[in-house]
């Protein structure tokens, strides 16, 4: 081979090992400034509750009129009845017939089974219809608080035989929320400063959060039992105070 050939060629090589060296250490530098700069995001987390306590401001009613009968158009018909003096006698305690719900209406045959002989297994009748019965539940929002006692005391007397619960709650919670957010991240800022004044360094800006909230109005569960013929009372029913709370954990840079 020729000696210009092998002084080119050995030149190409030493200059593509120069050019691998270089390419290399740029890779490592590349390397090192990536470690540095994870290292330089210390963070620290911190949780906190915040809470507001305020009244309930609406009462959730829920109650059912139950009719059985033999014949179902008849059971239909007279729960009807029933059900129309219950919503005239709402609204004349200041109800709005859109706070007024139907959430259940159930029409069930009932059975007779009592043994009865037969010739054969084979020939065994479906146990036969003896009546029916008629479950039309009801949701009502009560605005006025004072009345609620005196409104669930009287509901019996009007046909209904099936009081389920009276739960008393917050028509809208957001603001409450909204300021017991407000509480939390207030604190969640103090914890995490005292700790980074311990420390000795110094919070920058946050780069994670999370907020879980917590709000369960109280129900009252009236007693069943109670007799129809006992409508007009007062029952004693009252609303209380209800905590609405939000947790939030914030993430801060460390300077």
């Amino acid at each position: 081979m020729d000696t210009k050939i092998k002084n080119l060629l050995g030149w190409l090589s030493a200059a593509l090992a120069l050019l691998l060296i270089v390419f290399m250490g740029i890779e490592v530098k590349n390397r090192l400034a990536v470690s540095i700069d994870l290292s330089k995001t210390r963070s620290v987390t911190m949780s906190a509750e915040g809470k507001v306590t305020a009244k309930p401001d609406i009462a959730n009613i829920n109650f059912s009129v139950v009719t059985q009968g033999k014949e179902a158009a008849k059971v239909q018909e007279e729960n009807d009845k029933k059900m129309t003096v219950v919503i005239d006698y709402l609204k004349s305690q200041g109800i709005k017939e859109d706070d007024i719900k139907t959430s259940n209406y159930n029409l069930y045959p009932q059975y007779d089974y009592n043994p009865r002989p037969t010739a054969s297994e084979e020939s065994a009748e479906p146990p036969p219809i003896i009546g029916y019965i008629l479950n039309q539940s009801v949701g009502v929002k009560a605005r006025q608080l004072e009345k609620v006692p005196a409104l669930v005391g009287g509901l019996t007397g009007k046909g209904v035989n099936q009081i389920d619960n009276v739960a008393y709650s917050i028509d809208d919670p957001d603001k409450l929320k909204a300021d017991a957010r407000v509480e939390a991240v207030n604190k969640a800022k103090d914890k995490a400063t005292e700790l980074a004044d311990k420390l000795g360094v110094k919070l920058g800006r946050v780069i994670n959060f999370s907020e879980g909230s917590s709000y369960l109005p109280e129900p009252y569960y009236y007693d069943k039992a109670m007799p129809a013929g006992l409508g007009g009372g007062s029952s004693p029913v009252q609303p209380g105070s209800q905590d609405v709370t939000v947790n939030v954990t914030l993430t801060f840079e460390l300077k």
